[in-house]
């Protein structure tokens, strides 16, 4: 089944049961997990001053780790921003392939608790209702002919991913549920170590060739994710008002009334409205600056009136169905080693375990940054040049994985 042939879905209620159990190793980009036994350790230890209440607690200790799928073993590190001014420090084993029939295996993981009172994505004080909602992760289309983008300006967290020779985004929907979202489109395996930090998501996405699939539906069964693909969900239906692939809309709200083993949205990275930058670290404004994705310029203004990062695509406000356009309190550029996926040599795989460069922009200010983490489990660690944690402001964030390209 293509895209054009999925089926016109009404909404019903799907009764699901079961339920998977304790949390274990991690799939990636070429899927790693530990070697049982001893042998090297990395490590890297962070510091963080902050004490605020909604930035992320120290994460469980790692069990896996990743590689790309080179050859060579990228050695990666943990790094846990911590809500005191202590410093933690934790070691990883040198990781071993853990692959069947090419395809990675993940043992059964059972997801975290809620928040209390907290929205994961942007931090900011909720009803227990919505803290209790798990992640919406929405693959929508950046070709042309599939913008504006409906609903997509309501997100709170947008990734956007290279794919080939354009670009495509993961949006996360939590705190808002328009009543459509998309063009919904296909996924890639680089998704996999991104929706794996999001504790038990409902990733929405049109469906893929036999090998994003047969990955999707490995980390399906063992409660990684909920695999809500058009393919075989309801939720979904084409406008006619576009032409196939870049019309497949999905109600948010109806997907999560039919996965209820979906887990409670967790945190993605440190926030905290309060933070402000230290005077040592180089920061400097930046009302303007670029971001070079594959097929697409990006432009980001800092907007002081409303307090927002405002984006445009090639010369043009990027507007949303609605007519707004999209705007976040936080855009981070994460610059990240792109291998070639392991089950279409076309598609580019984003590296997103270990660590690399960044830039965090926040209240109008560029901050130099790495991002790290050492398992696709835990949240994003950002770190300025102290080795201290680097805290995004409250409200929502877009977060750019850019080709590490020299610079």
């Amino acid at each position: 089944m293509t895209d054009d042939q999925i089926p016109n879905f009404g909404r019903r209620r799907l009764v699901v049961g079961g339920a998977v159990v304790l949390l274990g190793l991690l799939a990636v980009v070429a899927l790693v997990g530990f070697n049982g036994g001893g042998g090297e350790t990395l490590s890297i230890s962070v510091a963080s001053t902050s004490t605020a209440t909604n930035t992320p607690p120290t994460p469980p200790a790692a069990s896996t780790t990743s590689t790309s799928t080179t050859a060579s073993v990228r050695p990666t590190t943990t790094v846990r921003p911590t809500t005191t001014t202590t410093t933690t420090t934790t070691t990883v084993p040198v990781p071993t392939t853990i692959l069947e029939n090419a395809v990675p295996v993940w043992e059964p993981y059972e997801p975290l608790a809620a928040l209390i009172g907290l929205a994961a994505l942007t931090g900011e004080p909720v009803e227990q209702d919505i803290a209790n909602r798990s992640i919406v992760a929405a693959k929508i289309d950046n070709y042309a002919r599939a913008r504006p983008q409906w609903g997509l300006d309501q997100a709170d967290v947008i990734f956007e991913e290279n794919v080939e020779g354009v670009t495509r985004f993961v949006a996360l929907f939590q705190t808002q549920l328009p009543d459509r979202v998309g063009p919904i489109r296909s996924a890639r395996t680089g998704d996999l170590d991104v929706l794996a930090s999001m504790n038990r998501p409902i990733l929405a996405w049109s469906g893929g060739n036999r090998g994003v699939t047969n990955w999707i539906e490995s980390a399906d069964r063992s409660g990684v994710l909920v695999n809500f693909s058009a393919q075989k969900n309801p939720c979904y239906n084409r406008d006619s008002s576009r032409s196939a692939p870049h019309n497949l809309q999905l109600n948010p709200t109806c997907a999560i009334e039919n996965a209820p083993t979906a887990g409670p949205a967790r945190q993605l990275w440190g926030i905290d409205a309060s933070w402000t930058v230290p005077a040592d670290l180089g920061a400097v404004p930046s009302p303007a600056f670029n971001v070079p994705m594959d097929g697409v310029s990006v432009d980001w203004a800092w907007d002081a009136d409303s307090q927002k990062y405002l984006r445009s695509q090639n010369g043009n406000r990027h507007l949303a169905a609605s007519g707004n356009q999209i705007g976040v309190d936080n855009v981070v550029e994460m610059f990240v080693f792109h291998a070639v996926s392991p089950v279409d040599a076309r598609s580019p795989n984003p590296v997103t375990i270990g660590r690399g460069p960044a830039t965090v922009h926040r209240d109008g200010i560029r901050i130099p940054a790495t991002w790290a983490r050492n398992s696709a489990y835990e949240p994003f660690a950002l770190i300025d040049a102290n080795n201290e944690a680097i805290l995004l402001d409250t409200g929502s964030t877009f977060v750019e994985l850019v080709r590490d390209r020299p610079r």
